[in-house]
C-alpha cells in the first residue's frame, strides 16, 4: 500500500496540532484548548488502532516504513498522548499564560515520535529524533515557579544537546563504515570496528531517552520540576518511542552483536542498580518516579540485548503495559497538589480516606511498577527474563530479580503512607473532576484486564517484533 491513508495516526497528530495552535492564536480560555486537544487526542488513539494492519513505504524505499512495528508503538504513543491531556485538564503546575499552548507542544511532540519509529533511514530518524524533542523541551520548562521550571529545563536541554552531538557524530561514522545510511543495508553490509564505534555512539544518545545509565541524571531533576502533565507524558510517551529507536538502531548490528550486547548488558545492570539504590531514599514523590523511570529502563534493556524476536517482543511488552501503570502514579500526582507543589511521599498520608479511588488508584500504580499480581507488572518481566534465559545469561536474570526484590520497599513505603499513615487533621476530602475519574477509572481498568489477561497484548508485541525482525 502506498497512499495518503498509511499517514492516517500522522495526520491525526498534525490536526491537533493545528486546532492547538490555533486556539492559543485567537486567545482561547484555556478550557476550550484544553476540551479541542482531548477530542482530537481521541481521534488519534481511533485512526492509529485502525490503522494497526497497515503496510508499506509512502516515500523512496527503505526511508519510511509502516508496518506492524511502528503501527503497534504509534498506538502507544497515542494512548500516552491522551492520557497526558486528560490530566492535564487541571494544569495548576502550569504558568498560567502558557496553559493554552501546552497542547500544542504535546501533538508536535507525539508527532516526533511517530515519524522515529516509522524512520528506517539514519537521517530520517535523526530529524524525527530533533523534532520529538523540541517539544518536550518547552514543556519541561514551563512550571509555574519560574526557577524550577527553568532548572529542569535547562538540565534537559543541556543532556539532549549533549546526546544529541554524540549520536549525529555516531551517524557519520557509521556512513563512514557503509557508505549509506539506510538501516536495512547498513544490517547487512558486515561489521568493522568502526561501524561498532559508530553504532555505540549513536546508542550513547539514544539511551539518553530512555533515562538509562550514565545518561540518566537529567531524569529525577526534569520529572520534579517539570509540569505534572509534562511529567506524565515524558514518562510514558517518551519511553514508548525511545524502545522503538534502540530497536531500529540495534537492527544495523547483524552479526557482530556481542560487543554490542556486552555494552547492554552493563547498562542495564548499573541502570537497575543505581535507579533502585537512589530511589531508596527519595522523599519527593516525583523524584522517586524519576529514579524509578531509571530502574524500569534497566527492565527494558534485558529484552533489548537479547537480539532476538522473543527479546524485542518482550520489550515492546513491557513498554506497553508500563504506560497505564505511570499514568496511574501521576494522575494521583496532578489530583492532590496544591498550587502546583509537589508532593511529597508523606503528604500521601491517608489518601485511601481523603479519596478511596485515588487510594485505590495509587495502589495500582505501585504495585504495577513494583510488579505484583494482578497487574501487567508480573507478566511483563517474566517475559522479559524468559528471553533473557533463553539468551544464556541466567545470572543477569538473579541480578533483576534482585533488584525487583530492592524496589518492593519504595514503592511499598507509599502505600504504607497512603494507606497505613493517619491523615492531617486541616487535610479534607479530595474532590475529583468527572475527567479525573474516568481517567482512573480507565488507566485502572487497563492495567488489571492486561494483568488478568495480557494474551491481546503479548500477541501485538509478538507482531510488532516478528515484523522488525
Amino acid at each position: 500500500m502506498n497512499s495518503p491513508e498509511l499517514f492516517c495516526p500522522e495526520f491525526a497528530l498534525l490536526l491537533g496540532a493545528l486546532l492547538s495552535f490555533a486556539c492559543a492564536a485567537i486567545g482561547t480560555s484555556a478550557r476550550t484548548a484544553w476540551m479541542v486537544s482531548l477530542a482530537a487526542a481521541i481521534i488519534a488513539v481511533g485512526t492509529s488502532a485502525l490503522a494497526l494492519p497497515y503496510e508499506g513505504q509512502p516515500f523512496f524505499a527503505d526511508i519510511y516504513t509502516v508496518d506492524a512495528f511502528s503501527q503497534v508503538l504509534k498506538l502507544g504513543i497515542s494512548m500516552a498522548l491522551l492520557f497526558a491531556i486528560a490530566i492535564a485538564q487541571r494544569q495548576d503546575s502550569t504558568c498560567s499564560q502558557a496553559r493554552p499552548e501546552v497542547h500544542f507542544f504535546f501533538y508536535l511532540s507525539s508527532l516526533g515520535m511517530m515519524m522515529l519509529v516509522s524512520a528506517t533511514e539514519l537521517l530520517t530518524l535523526y530529524v524525527a529524533l530533533e523534532l520529538s524533542a523540541y517539544g518536550l523541551y518547552i514543556l519541561a520548562a514551563l512550571h509555574r515557579r519560574e526557577r524550577i521550571g527553568s532548572e529542569a529545563a535547562a538540565k534537559y536541554i543541556l543532556f539532549g544537546a549533549a546526546a544529541s552531538a554524540i549520536s549525529l557524530y555516531g551517524i557519520s561514522l557509521i556512513y563512514g563504515a557503509t557508505q549509506t545510511t539506510y538501516i536495512a543495508q547498513i544490517a547487512s553490509s558486515g561489521g568493522s570496528p568502526l561501524l561498532i564505534a559508530g553504532i555505540v555512539l549513536t546508542l550513547a544518545g539514544v539511551l539518553y531517552k530512555l533515562a538509562a545509565f550514565p545518561v540518566h541524571a537529567w531524569a529525577p531533576d526534569t520529572y520534579q520540576g517539570a509540569p505534572h502533565e509534562a511529567s506524565v507524558f515524558l514518562g510514558t510517551a517518551s519511553k514508548v518511542a525511545a524502545v522503538g529507536l534502540l530497536l531500529r538502531v540495534l537492527s544495523m548490528a547483524g552479526s557482530e552483536a556481542e560487543f554490542l550486547r556486552t555494552t547492554l548488558i552493563v547498562v542495564s545492570v548499573l541502570s537497575m542498580s543505581v535507579g533502585n539504590l537512589s530511589a531508596l531514599f527519595q522523599k519527593d514523590f516525583k523524584r522517586l518516579l524519576g529514579f524509578s523511570a531509571v530502574a524500569h529502563a534497566g527492565y527494558l534493556l534485558l529484552g533489548l540485548l537479547c537480539f532476538s524476536k522473543l527479546g524485542a517482543a518482550a520489550a515492546i511488552f513491557y513498554v506497553l503495559t508500563y504506560v497505564p501503570i505511570v499514568v496511574c502514579a501521576f494522575l494521583v500526582i496532578s489530583a492532590i497538589s496544591t498550587n502546583g507543589c509537589n508532593p511529597s511521599i508523606a503528604s500521601l498520608a491517608g489518601l485511601y480516606k481523603r479519596s478511596p479511588l485515588l487510594g485505590l488508584v495509587l495502589l495500582v500504580a505501585m504495585f504495577g511498577l513494583a510488579g505484583i499480581p494482578p497487574t501487567p507488572g508480573l507478566a511483563g518481566k517474566w517475559f522479559l527474563f524468559s528471553a533473557v534465559i533463553e539468551n544464556g545469561h541466567l545470572w543477569l536474570v538473579l541480578v533483576a530479580a534482585i533488584n525487583a526484590t530492592i524496589s518492593l520497599y519504595y514503592y511499598l513505603m507509599v502505600v504504607k503512607a497512603a494507606y497505613l499513615a493517619p491523615p492531617e487533621d486541616d487535610e479534607g476530602e479530595i474532590r475529583l473532576s468527572p475527567t479525573y475519574a474516568i481517567t482512573a477509572f480507565v488507566a485502572i481498568a487497563l492495567v488489571v484486564f492486561m494483568g488478568f489477561y495480557p494474551a491481546p497484548i503479548w500477541t501485538l508485541a509478538s507482531t510488532a517484533a516478528s515484523a522488525l525482525f
